[in-house]
């Protein structure tokens, strides 16, 4: 076997061990994140400004996470970094089991945020900083990437769903607890068994309050505006946080609107909701990075953004189950179109050099998306209904589909 064969075996062994990594880390965030609105509202009666404020401070320190562990990737902290994510978001699922009341839930979802910046930033660097060492598998790596995502939001809201309807929330919890904790072991393997040359158990990240600090604030500040001179990523990033605050709603508020009127069983059809959109979305996603070589991904953004938009006005109107699940399985395949070719659109043309801190900050317009907008939507729901906003979160998608229309690159 010649040394270039051997040397793309290695790799696609390694991509395929971080794609695997990523998806038990998407199936942990994605189970957790569904059940923990009815969390709230079941345990602690939580109004739905209390249910928004728990969900965006996730949002709040995943924002100043994203770009600081981008330039850590930067820096060479790529495998590092995964382990500092799982081991954080492990020590938040403890925190969860054991929460007494908002406050406690607050706490976590800090960690959890933390643990989300770190990792995800990280695997999304990872995957896009090792097929640029391959380019013309490029565009299928970043659509394989986001296949497992889809796959982790297809299994993760089901599963967390389930579990609680039938073992409840301390069991649930657990079993979080007990996938988080194995993690970190894949993680070091995938490293060791790839021949990796990184210290894996060196961390030797510094905070300083001084001149070092004030030039990796630079450092950021100058590659963002850098970033924002590439018109396909600007582009990306924009209707990115365009249609995320509208869709997020569904995933945020959706599940404690469903509680207000079920009870636990809210739990059930959350996760045949939600897995459904997982479930649609899968072939788009793995289908986008092959289509892309024919038709641009800015045209497969915008079909993509369409349906997703056509999608959330139904699922707006006709809201209870089953007609329901039929528009939840056309808002996946929407997505499922418009995740990768928007992620491919925001790193193909940027530089190896850059790939973290861009990564860093493309997920920032969606973390900031999950900030603001069950806030905002939050406060409409004291004085509107929840029923009002979901009837109104295809606004925000239809504005993206207009904003990318009308772009030119």
């Amino acid at each position: 076997m010649s040394g270039e064969l051997q040397e793309i075996l290695l790799w696609k062994r390694r991509m395929w061990y971080i794609n695997i990594i990523t998806l038990l880390f998407s199936i942990l965030f994605q189970g957790v994140s569904t059940i923990l609105s009815q969390y709230a509202v079941i345990k602690f009666d939580a109004s739905p400004v209390q249910v928004g404020i728990v969900w965006s401070v996730f949002y709040l320190i995943s924002i100043v996470t994203r770009p600081l562990a981008g330039l850590a990737f930067d820096r060479g902290y790529r495998f590092r970094l995964l382990i500092l994510g799982s081991i954080t978001f492990f020590i938040s699922s403890f925190i969860y089991l054991f929460s007494s009341n908002i406050i406690h839930l607050i706490i976590a979802r800090l960690l959890q945020g933390l643990s989300q910046g770190v990792f995800m930033t990280a695997s999304f660097s990872l995957v896009a900083y090792e097929a640029s060492e391959h380019m013309k598998y490029f565009e299928e790596s970043i659509a394989w990437r986001s296949t497992m995502l889809g796959l982790g939001i297809i299994i993760g809201p089901a599963l967390g769903g389930y579990l609680i309807s039938f073992y409840g929330f301390s069991k649930t919890f657990i079993f979080m607890i007990l996938l988080a904790s194995i993690i970190p072991a894949i993680v070091y393997y995938t490293a060791k068994s790839t021949n990796v040359e990184e210290k894996l158990l060196s961390f030797s990240l510094k905070i300083h309050f001084g001149s070092a600090l004030k030039n990796d604030l630079k450092i950021i500040v100058k590659n963002f505006i850098e970033l924002m001179h590439i018109e396909s990523f600007k582009a990306a990033i924009f209707s990115l946080i365009f249609y995320t605050l509208g869709y997020v709603t569904i995933t945020s508020l959706f599940p404690a609107y469903y509680a207000t009127l079920f009870g636990k069983d809210a739990g059930i059809i959350v996760g045949n909701c939600l897995a459904l959109i997982g479930i649609s979305s899968i072939v788009p996603r793995i289908f986008t990075g092959k289509i892309s070589k024919h038709v641009s991904v800015k045209k497969i953004a915008a079909v993509g953004l369409f349906v997703l938009a056509i999608s959330l006005a139904l699922i707006g109107v006709y809201s209870f189950p089953p007609t329901v699940y039929l528009f939840c399985f056309s808002a996946g395949l929407g997505l499922g179109f418009v995740i990768p070719s928007l992620q491919i659109m925001a790193l193909i043309h940027t530089g190896n050099s850059k790939k973290g801190i861009a990564t860093g900050f493309y997920i920032i317009g969606f973390d900031l998306s999950n900030l603001i907008s069950p806030i905002v939507f939050g406060g409409l729901g004291n004085i509107f209904g929840y029923k009002f906003i979901v009837e109104i979160t295809f606004l925000p998608v239809l504005i993206a589909l207009i904003y990318l229309a009308l772009k030119k690159f």
